[in-house]
Parts: C-alpha cells; structure tokens; sequence
C-alpha cells in the first residue's frame, strides 16, 4: 500500500486455479469524498516498489521472463516519466522480497536507493572452493543464502555492492533520514557454533539492530563500497524492524525485540534512540516493556511480526506510531506515544461485529489505512482520521463484491468466543449454523488447532475455516496456553509442557462443547484438523483419546521429538520441552571480527539419552499403537521446519499397526515447504481433507 497527495493506491493478490498461478492487481482509491477508484489493473513482474519521502519519485524492483530466462530491472519513475531502468540480471541474483531481509529506501537527496537481492557467487576454479558448505536460511527462505545490499545511483547509473567483514547478514536496510552515507539494519547471526537458525517466525534466534557507515569515493568507478559496520542493541535481546521517525526537527530510531532464545514468539519491547545529531546506543529508551500478566482483560502486550514501514502519526498530543498487535482472540490496532509510551487501543470492539484488524497498512499525518475483517466478512480497506481530541473516525473505502448467495451464506453463521472452564487463559473461537441452533440439532464439530505453538487464531476472515462451517461442521478455534495475545506470563507456562498442558486444553475445549450440547460424542462426530504444532497435538490427541475422534488431518506434524535434528530450528526441540539450548549473540558496539568481543562459548547442543527419552515421552510417536481415529498425513517434501520424515515415519508405523487400512493415507506434495501453500498444493489439501471427514461425518 502506498499514499499518494491524495490517493491510496492498493496491492491485491488473486489465485487463479485455471491458470495456476498467483495475480497481483492494483487499482487507485481517489480519497476525497466521496471516495471513488480505478478499476483494477493486472501488474506484471512488480517485486517490490516504494515512494520517495517527497512522494515525488518511484521505485520498482521488477522481474520479467520465466525462471529459464529471468531478467532482474530497477526502475525509477517520477509520475509517468521513466527516469531511469537498468538491468541487474549479471549484477546479483533474486530480489529479495520477504518479510526478513526485503530492503528499499531512498537516500536523503533522493538521488540514491538501497535494496537487498542474493549476492552472485564467485565463479570458482578451484574444483574444491565450489563444494564449501553455505548454510541455508530455512523455510520460507529457500535458495537464499548469501544476502546482499546494493546502492543503485541512477543519475550516473552505477550500482555498487556494500561490503563489510561482519559475522551477520542484513535486512530491513534504511537510510538515515539526513546523511547520505549511513544506513541501519536487521543483522541475522549464526549461533556460536557457526549454525544458521530459521528466521521465518522465530523472533528469538540471534538478531540485532546495526548501523552501516558507507566509505563512498565520488571519482572511483568500483562496483563495491566498502562499509563499516556496529552493532547498537543488547547481546540478550533480539532485535528487529527498525523504522525511523522524523519530526520538529527530531530524527528517531524505533525497533522491536524480545528475549533472544526461549520461545520463538513472545511478547514484545518497544526501543527508540535519538538519532538527530549522532547515534548513541547508550541513549537507547525503551518505550513499551512487555507484558507479563495483563489485568482485568488489559493490553497483554506487544505482539507485531513486523513494525509498519510508515507508522508515524502527528496530532495535537504529539508523536505517536501505530501498530497492529494481538490482543487475545482478535486483533487490534495500538496508538503508542513516543514522549512516555502510552497505549491507546484505536480499534476496541465497540459494535455488533468485533473486527479483527488484521493489518495496518500505513499512516500519514492525521491519517491511517487498515484492514479488517470477521469470521463472516471477508477483509475490507478502512481509511481513519484524527481530529484535534485524538478521536478516529473511520470510513471504508473497498471491499470485496460478494454475491447475494454467499453473503447470506455468510450470515447463516454466527461466532462467540467460549472460555474454557478452568484452563484460563485458554478459549476457543466458536463458528456454529443459526438455523442448526433454533432447531437444537448438534451438528459434527472440527477442531482446528493452530501451529507455533506460540502463535494464535483469531476471529479473522479464514477461507478455509468459513468453507468447512459452511460445510455443516460446527468449528471450534482453540488458543491453548502458549498462546500470543494473552501476556507473557501464559507463555512462558507452556515451556516444559508441551504434550500435556496443551494437549489438557485442547481435550477439555471439546469436554466442555460437549458438555453444554454444542458438539456431541460418538461416531462420526469429532474431528481434528491441525498442521505443525497443530498437527502434534491433533496426533497426540488422537492416541491419547483414541476412542473420541473418528478422523484427524495433520499437515506436517511434529510426531517424534527427538528426531527433529535436520530441522531449521533444532532449538524448538529442546526448549519447548524444559531443555537447555543456550543462544548467544554478538555484544553491542560490535565492529567487526578484529573488534574486542565475540560471541559466549556453548557447549555442543546434543540430544543425549536422558534427553531423548524424555522428549520421546511428550511425542506423539509414543501412543500411535492407541490410535484408532482414521488419519490423513499431508506432508511437504521440501519443508524445513519439520522434517518430511517425521510424518512418513508416523504413516509407516500406522501401516505398521493397522495393515492395509484405508484409513490411513499420506499424500506427499513435491516443492512444497512448511506452509503446503502452493497453487495446486492448496487446493488438494483443501479437497483432501474435506473428503475426509465429510466420507466419515454422521449428521450433516
């Protein structure tokens, strides 16, 4: 999303199951009143794009061609006037477009952009220097290893590569908004053992935020610009998306962070340091702490993946940013003062519909962009305006065009969010038909358990989740303990109790449905769907109460901890389960490996026989002779996360146990990562599990 004088213009993405692929569209919304928009346009090969902050210039990342003759482009637009495109395709490999590493900024003078793309590799002679072992990122990351930074000067069309001798990879890069030759970034380390561990989703594995000093010589016609480099945040915190924020003459540095090791998603700290005249990491203030145990259903803390890129607002208070956080079920959009910290919920439920704001998109002036969206309304664009008080008041400005039979489809459901009897924190978000209700018949429920395990689901616009209540399933949403969005405290509880205490409120989710004649036991009446974590506890749910599920779908489970030594984040294996694994990183004011400090010694992180018995105890490979329950392994071949032989394995020892049963089935999607998220991949594993339990659901 980005803002023009007075117009948003909106990035869509459509998937085309014809023609198998993925289809990005924009179209402008013209914010005047009353709102109008173009009609959507069809972008081909757009990478990545950003405005100057003079919002007078543009620039594109773009890629052409299928993957036998791809070309690589910088473009740069002022208006409708190209002012510049060069060709990158033999200067570095892929842009870099992801959450992680995905960098664009403009210079001060906007002469200059900073961008990330893969580094091209040295041509080799030597047979031998060819083989050296380059670790990977991990999933979600595949085929990125070597991350670059390049400076591209388009007024004398030269492109330089920033190097420096520093132990971390960048991301995140921006500059500083009035020095041409300084830069901050996301520095990913290796641990000590010179082992990379997976970025995707792990907000604790060793990361810090850095300054990047550019030694630029205006007559040299190099291609590279030599860089020093320091590190400005805390060894025990792990840091990212540092943003700047400029104002009254002010320039200030914002990032978020958590605790490095320990649970991969926690709750997070809100840091800012002045950066007007000179950059002190000693002046470093933190702004937000987290959370450990929110009072009476208050702010539970911090919970972004990644700050917005333009959250400032500016309103007769003061500076304040913007940030879309989770706060229990839902989530919600925080306005947080820079003078002291202070949180202001902007979007608390106040209607007839509890809107979970999904996204906050971008922020100018008194103005904001979010998203939003309910269990039975798909996500809509809603455009928010300060007044003088601070008050908002909010407007939509697109949404999707739903035919009048799916939008009463959609109102045939009804959702409420059901604590669970003496599991506090834990609730699950409910999803029943209103016509199955007034009749008081007990329809089949699924439950679908979300991954993580610290992670969480919320009464957003779920495609997949509306499609089976429309099926005629009554849904339930668990958010065991473990969960984000309830306090740190609830988090850091299910460390060493993985396999009981979630597994325990998970059970006692489907107890108390039952119970209060929301679900009903027996054949062909209670279901699991779950993938990861999700499909841990949707297996150890099944061999721990074999006689209550009659079918469980589990997409790339974890079934055998011990046995999770080729995953991207080994460490899972050992802390989620009372384990240590210790995680160090580099000091703050590093400079380079000749600089004083280096990361602490550990010891080898081995799973020893003590240790793997006890994690073999909290597996689920540890009651698969109890499971009765028919079991659908979907698997993806290329996944990192977890292994693709944790759930071969479990199928081979079900076939094991249970002979030819057709029961029991595995489907294997080759390409596929974690996420089982590709074109077709998707639309299997949604026909699939559909097949499932609709072959085995009595009562429809």
């Amino acid at each position: 999303m980005t803002w023009g004088e007075i117009v948003a213009q909106l990035e869509l993405s459509v998937r085309d199951h014809a023609r198998n692929v993925k289809r990005t569209i924009t179209k402008s919304i013209f914010l005047d009143t009353p709102v109008t928009s173009t009609p959507p346009v069809e972008v081909l090969g757009l990478v990545s794009a950003v405005y100057s902050p003079s919002k007078e210039i543009r620039a594109v990342l773009r890629e052409t061609g299928d993957d036998k003759d791809k070309k690589r482009f910088v473009e740069i637009w002022r208006d409708d006037a190209l002012l510049a495109c060069k060709d990158v395709t033999d200067k570095h490999g892929i842009f870099f477009a992801d959450d992680f590493f995905s960098s664009l900024s403009f210079s001060p003078s906007e002469k200059s952009i900073i961008y990330a793309a893969e580094k091209k590799k040295p041509s080799e002679k030597n047979s031998v220097a060819k083989f050296k072992y380059q670790q990977p990122f991990g999933e979600g990351l595949i085929g990125k290893s070597n991350p670059g930074l390049f400076l591209f000067e388009w007024e004398s069309d030269k492109l330089s590569s920033l190097q420096y001798d520093c132990p971390a990879w960048f991301g995140q890069a921006l500059f500083h908004p009035s020095q041409e030759n300084k830069i901050f970034a996301t520095g990913y380390e290796a641990a000590a053992d010179e082992k990379t561990l997976g970025i995707l989703f792990c907000f604790n594995h060793p990361s810090g935020i850095w300054e990047i000093s550019l030694d630029r010589k205006e007559e040299t016609e190099e291609e590279t610009i030599d860089c020093q480099v320091r590190k400005l945040t805390d060894s025990h915190l792990s840091c990212r998306s540092p943003r700047v924020v400029t104002g009254d003459g002010k320039s200030t540095l914002l990032w978020i962070a958590q605790d490095t090791g320990g649970p991969h998603w926690s709750t997070a700290s809100l840091h800012s340091c002045d950066i007007t005249h000179s950059v002190d990491p000693s002046q470093t203030r933190t702004l937000v702490e987290k959370v450990w145990e929110p009072e009476n259903g208050g702010f539970p803390g911090l919970y972004p993946q990644q700050l917005p890129r333009y959250a400032h607002i500016q309103w007769g208070q003061g500076d304040h940013i913007i940030v879309g956080t989770g706060w229990g079920s839902r989530y919600t959009i925080v306005l947080i003062s820079l003078k002291d910290g202070a949180i202001r919920e902007l979007t608390p439920v106040t209607d007839d519909i509890p809107w979970s704001w999904t996204s906050f998109l971008t922020a100018e002036g008194n103005r904001l962009l979010g998203v939003r969206s309910f269990v039975t309304r798909p996500p809509e664009v809603v455009l928010g305006e300060f007044d003088a008080t601070g008050s908002v008041s909010w407007k939509v400005i697109h949404k999707p065009v739903l035919s009048k039979q799916l939008q009463e489809k959609l109102d045939s459901l009804t959702v409420k969010i059901v604590p669970i009897p003496e599991r506090f924190p834990a609730e699950t978000i409910l999803i029943q038909h209103k016509t199955a209700l007034e009749e008081q018949k007990i329809q089949p429920c699924i439950t679908l358990i979300h991954g993580g395990p610290h992670a969480a689901e919320s009464v957003t616009f779920t495609p997949s989740t509306v499609a089976s209540a429309l099926e005629g399933y009554t849904i339930s949403v668990p958010n065991y303990t473990g969960s984000t969005g309830y306090g740190e405290k609830y988090i850091r509880a299910l460390i060493g109790k993985c396999g009981t205490l979630d597994v325990g409120d998970c059970i006692q989710s489907v107890r108390h449905l039952v119970r209060t004649g929301v679900a009903s036991e027996g054949h062909g009446k209670l279901f699991i769907s779950g993938g990861s974590h999700g499909g841990y506890l949707g297996t150890h749910l099944a061999g721990q109460f074999p006689d209550v599920f009659t079918a469980v779908v589990a997409r790339n489970p974890v079934v055998s901890v011990g046995e999770m030594a080729t995953s991207d984040i080994p460490d899972w294996s050992f802390t989620e389960f009372g384990l240590d694994y210790p995680i160090a990183s580099l000091p703050l004011g590093y400079t380079g490996p000749t600089a004083a400090g280096s990361k602490t010694a550990i010891p080898p992180r081995l799973i020893t026989p003590e240790k793997y018995k006890a994690v073999y105890d909290a597996s689920p490979i540890a009651h698969v002779h109890n499971v009765k329950a028919a079991m659908l392994l979907l698997v993806g071949d290329s996944d990192k996360r977890v292994p693709p032989i944790q759930g071969v394995n479990y199928y081979h020892a079900l076939r094991a146990l249970r002979g030819d049963d057709p029961d029991v089935e595995l489907l294997m999607f080759g390409g596929e990562g974690h996420a089982l998220d590709g074109l077709e991949a998707s639309k299997v594993v949604w026909n699939r599990t559909a097949e499932w339990f609709n072959s085995r659901a009595v009562g429809l």
